[in-house]
């Protein structure tokens, strides 16, 4: 009997012993899974380049305004002054309703321009890469000031052919900062979905924007908004780490609209005579600032040294303590010890050279800010994807280096975006600067206070 009952023991511990390995194992898996879908790795990315037939020298640009019927002599002299001063060069793109008497700003021009930048970088970024749109699992698409029904993602599943349950999304009236929204909804959405892919197209119709008033906060963005767009492929898959170029570490967010300043400094709205335009306000400079100073508080703690946010820390403790410190104002972070490179908002010239000061980075920190705005001028939320294609075209972007994102954008908001590379970059003909970095970098006038 009591080896009966032994032999029965042993039999009853195999199974618990075995059942206790297992659930062992799906605790291990489990925890691997939970933090390998955290990873959101950027597999590559295309910039729209325009056909030569669209490109618009600052002089015809001109031409263009002396010749309409929409404009006073006061209107065009300002837009001149503007167009002259802005930091746009000579090669920056146009869609073709801008190119005709009187420019053509209606819904079929807008889906032409539409059709003209995605079509063509969707299909670019497929081909390169040999991609199935029925393998997208995601797609992401921005324009601020146009929602066309059907969507711009629509209009994308029904060119490419993208699956019956592909999960679309389609966000307009975020500004230029759009761009960096739409990677944060991106990485939200593949914390939840295992194995997935996402398109993420950011792009602005320049047709829709074009003013034919005679106020001049509304006429500005005449001068700087020009014809781009970006499409960008995202993974959380982890075969994909190998043959992508960045890994997304941080995302941070900024909305100040509960301002009424901020909510208005950038603002679609009809002037006295009917006239629909994006006014641009005097005080954007002052709003952006405050909605950077605002986001960068955030990101430093995630991305500054220690002895950066002692010496911050210190600082702010000083002139709490002893108030002739308050003149000096406090210490400003170094955060050249926390990127290698930096692609900031080319909104204006203005605008980088102010946050320049304020970040007290270097001429050579905002030069791809500042060339994507002369060679392309202000593309709306793609523009910060000109930038990282600058870097990587003059080969300064190496495996370990980390990436600064900044937009800007209505509302208003300040988004930061931090990537990892983690690969050896090549130079690709498909980089949209590939065809004339060796001319770059170039020489830009001062800007004009107006």
């Amino acid at each position: 009997m009591e080896n009966i009952i032994s032999g029965n023991s042993s039999l009853v511990e195999i199974p618990v012993v075995a059942v206790a390995l297992i659930a062992a194992t799906a605790i291990v898996l489990l925890h691997f899974w939970c933090k390998s879908s955290r990873h959101v790795y950027l597999v590559d990315f295309i910039c729209y380049q325009p056909p030569e037939t669209h490109r618009v020298p600052i002089s015809s640009f001109i031409e263009h305004l002396e010749r309409s019927t929409s404009f006073d002599s006061e209107a065009i002299e300002f837009q001149t002054k503007v167009i002259e001063r802005s930091g746009i060069g000579n090669e920056s793109y146009l869609p073709s309703g801008m190119h005709l008497f009187p420019s053509d700003g209606s819904l079929n021009a807008t889906r032409e321009e539409f059709e003209m930048v995605l079509f063509s970088i969707v299909h670019e970024l497929f081909s390169k890469h040999k991609i199935n749109p029925r393998s997208i699992d995601i797609l992401i698409t921005n324009c601020s000031v146009v929602c066309p029904t059907p969507s711009v993602a629509a209009m994308i599943i029904n060119r490419f052919g993208l699956k019956r349950d592909v999960k679309c999304y389609n966000l307009s009236g975020m500004g230029c900062s759009a761009g960096i929204l739409s990677i944060s909804l991106a990485k939200d959405l593949l914390k939840v979905h295992r194995n997935s892919m996402v398109l993420v197209l950011s792009m602005e119709s320049v047709c829709s924007i074009m003013y034919h008033g005679k106020v001049k906060s509304m006429l500005l963005a005449n001068c700087l908004f020009r014809m781009g767009g970006a499409a960008i492929l995202l993974s959380n898959r982890k075969r994909d780490r190998l043959k992508s170029k960045y890994e997304l570490k941080y995302l941070v967010r900024t909305h100040l609209g509960s301002k009424d300043r901020a909510y208005k400094c950038v603002f679609q709205e009809s002037d006295d005579q009917g006239n629909t335009g994006v006014s641009l306000s005097r005080s954007i400079l002052q709003v952006a600032g405050e909605a950077l100073k605002t986001n960068i508080t955030n990101l430093a703690a995630l991305v500054l040294p220690y002895s950066e946010l002692i010496r911050y820390g210190s600082s702010l403790t000083w002139r709490k303590i002893w108030p002739p410190a308050r003149k000096r104002g406090p210490h400003s972070p170094n955060f050249r010890k926390a990127f290698e490179h930096f692609c900031l908002h080319p909104g204006g010239k203005a605008v980088i050279d102010a946050i320049r000061e304020n970040l007290k980075l270097k001429e050579r920190d905002v030069e791809a800010s500042k060339m994507t705005l002369n060679r392309f001028g202000n593309t709306s939320s793609s523009s910060i994807w000109y930038a990282l294609g600058y870097l990587e075209a003059k080969g300064r972007v190496k495996r370990g280096d980390r990436i600064w994102q900044v937009g800007l954008g209505s509302g208003f908001k300040c988004n930061s975006a931090v990537w990892k590379c983690i690969s050896n970059l090549k130079l690709e003909n498909s980089n949209v600067w590939s065809g004339c970095i060796y001319q770059y970098p170039v020489k830009v006038p001062d800007v004009i206070d107006h």
